[in-house]
């Protein structure tokens, strides 16, 4: 089995290395996590959230996070700079075939790194480290990577677009920051029905034999990404520039015989592991609509999809914390900044109760905890009750990942 996995690994060291497009672009995934550190290094994003002091938000399938928390902001910095110092001697590995192998091991470190970091509080979750997860993987670990990673980036932009098909998206109501946007209000809901057709048809162009439909397609999603700036900031679009460069890369500088095609995929040309990732991917996307009730709201099913804008949630919750006399008082929950998609997401607010069941235990100030939070649509005209746990201390509630938990209505 050793010797398998040695020739495993051995097999996609060796595809990088003997090809000039794969080495740039192991270079460019190098990028991706100067950008990511660049991104957690901005208001000091890392430390606010890792920091032994801060209140953990943790994952479902890490509920007790909080006793990894151990660092303070200086170890926190310590680590986003050893980060930082890998992913460029990753980037330097890879601009030479003979190093290109170490560059492959300190990538693949980098990943498993940053897949632990985040592991530490759903509150770095993002679609972006998503898309650049999955595109890692197909790098690192599936053959026929020229190809692969362009059909992977394809179902990014697909599975995306059909999130998009709802009133709100196509009217606009699910974008913020809506009058930075360089365009005028009337036409955005234009701008918006055009983005799912380019994300749903158009975006198949991309696999086009003819270099104009290519070319025109590709620039497509160039201006799509700079038009995204001002609502989203600098890191979706710099990431998604940096994902795309594998289709000019090849196009450029790879035989027509091997560049990847609606034939290749029908005539069962491609390896199966292709297939495999392709479908597998494809039906993560499909999870939220297991769970009953509105996924936009109630969040679930949607840690195994992408995470895009579909609709823009707003919420107000509260805790009541009661004492050992009978007395109560009733608190307003800020959630502070973050991500839009995660703010009004419930398992925040669970964490938040489970914390405050956490210091109830230690100082005795409060012996239990109510949990309320309500949300809705922005273009819904009245909050939908989504969370109501009394004694929430007492009945201890946990979140199943992969059945709907009943303490979630359906929103």
């Amino acid at each position: 089995m050793t010797s398998g996995l040695r020739g495993f690994f051995r097999r996609n060291v060796s595809e990088i290395a003997g090809d000039p497009v794969l080495r740039v672009y192991g270079s460019i995934l190098a990028l991706v996590h100067v950008l990511t550190f660049v991104h957690w290094q901005r208001g000091a994003t890392l430390r606010r959230i890792l920091a032994a002091e801060g209140m953990p938000i943790c994952w479902p399938f890490f509920e007790d996070c909080h006793q990894l928390r151990v660092l303070g902001p200086a170890g926190v910095d310590a680590l986003l700079w050893g980060y930082f110092v890998a992913a460029v001697a990753a980037l330097l590995l890879f601009t030479r075939r003979w190093t290109a192998p170490a560059g492959y091991l300190v990538l693949l470190a980098l990943e498993v790194a940053k897949v632990l970091i985040i592991a530490q509080d759903y509150r770095l979750r993002l679609n972006q480290h998503y898309m650049a997860f999955f595109v890692a993987l197909a790098f690192l670990l599936f053959p026929a990577k020229r190809r692969v990673l362009q059909y992977l980036i394809i179902l990014f932009y697909f599975w995306a677009g059909t999130i998009k098909l709802n009133p709100e998206w196509l009217s606009g109501a699910s974008l913020y920051r809506k009058e930075l946007l360089w365009l005028p209000a009337v036409l955005i809901p234009a701008a918006c029905a055009y983005v799912v057709l380019l994300e749903t048809i158009l975006v198949f162009g991309l696999l086009a034999r003819r270099a104009w439909v290519f070319w025109a397609t590709f620039a497509q999603f160039a201006l799509f990404h700079v038009m995204s700036w001002p609502i989203v900031g600098f890191f979706y679009p710099s990431l998604m520039f940096l994902l795309l460069a594998i289709f000019p890369l090849s196009r450029l500088f790879a035989p027509e015989s091997e560049r990847p095609s609606f034939a290749r995929i029908e005539g069962r040309l491609e390896p199966r592991s292709t297939y495999a990732l392709l479908v597998g991917f494809s039906l993560l996307q499909l999870v939220p609509f297991a769970f009953p009730g509105d996924s936009a709201i109630t969040g679930q099913g949607r840690l195994f999809a992408l995470h895009m804008f579909d609709a823009l949630v707003v919420c107000e919750s509260h805790v009541t914390l009661h004492d050992g006399q009978g007395g109560s008082r009733r608190i307003k929950v800020e959630t502070g900044r973050g991500s839009a998609r995660v703010r009004c997401d419930p398992i925040v607010h669970f964490n938040i109760a489970r914390a405050l069941c956490r210091q109830a235990a230690a100082n005795g100030r409060w012996t239990e905890v109510d949990l309320s939070l309500r949300s809705r649509r922005t273009t819904e005209p009245e909050l939908r009750s989504v969370v109501e746990i009394e004694r929430f201390c007492r009945t201890n509630p946990s979140y199943d990942l992969w059945r709907p938990n009943p303490w979630i209505r359906r929103g």
